[in-house]
């Protein structure tokens, strides 16, 4: 058995490939064929790892409680609503580009991009509170063991 969790490992796929993916999707309005292609690989795989990373959040949160103690507990919630929430704007961005190939109308792309915008949002903010879960109490944990 590990002795620290995967899901800060797995974090940084999600993070890197969505977003890259919206910035390839934003980037279509400039060579439209090309960078749909880079956005329609990255997205969905970004989406991918993360519901991997969300899955292995459990395993996080257990060792948070044995390293920082019940503390941490609402930053934890904050951090997986923010997380649960860009798993459905970019479960909702990766149907909606695979039903675009399949029945594309004018309308996926504008809608595409509001959902980018506010998944890449919620993904720092998820990224923000993760954080906070580990270096403000790393921190707080490495000062008390030097008192």
């Amino acid at each position: 058995m590990l002795s620290s969790p995967l899901h800060p490992i797995l974090v940084h796929f999600p993070i890197a490939l969505l977003f890259i993916g919206v910035v390839a999707q934003y980037l279509t309005f400039w060579k439209k064929d090309y960078f749909e292609k880079i956005a329609l690989f990255l997205l969905p795989t970004g989406f991918v790892f993360a519901v991997i990373s969300y899955v292995t959040g459990d395993s996080a949160e257990g060792y948070a409680f044995d390293h920082w103690g019940r503390q941490v507990e609402s930053i934890i919630h904050t951090h997986e609503t923010y997380a649960l929430i860009t798993l459905f704007l970019f479960g909702t961005i990766t149907a909606l580009k695979l039903l675009n190939l399949i029945m594309p109308f004018k309308l996926i792309k504008p809608i595409v991009l509001i959902l980018c915008l506010s998944g890449i949002i919620t993904l720092t903010l998820t990224g923000h509170y993760g954080g906070k879960i580990v270096y403000d109490h790393e921190t707080t944990s490495f000062i008390n063991e030097m008192n």
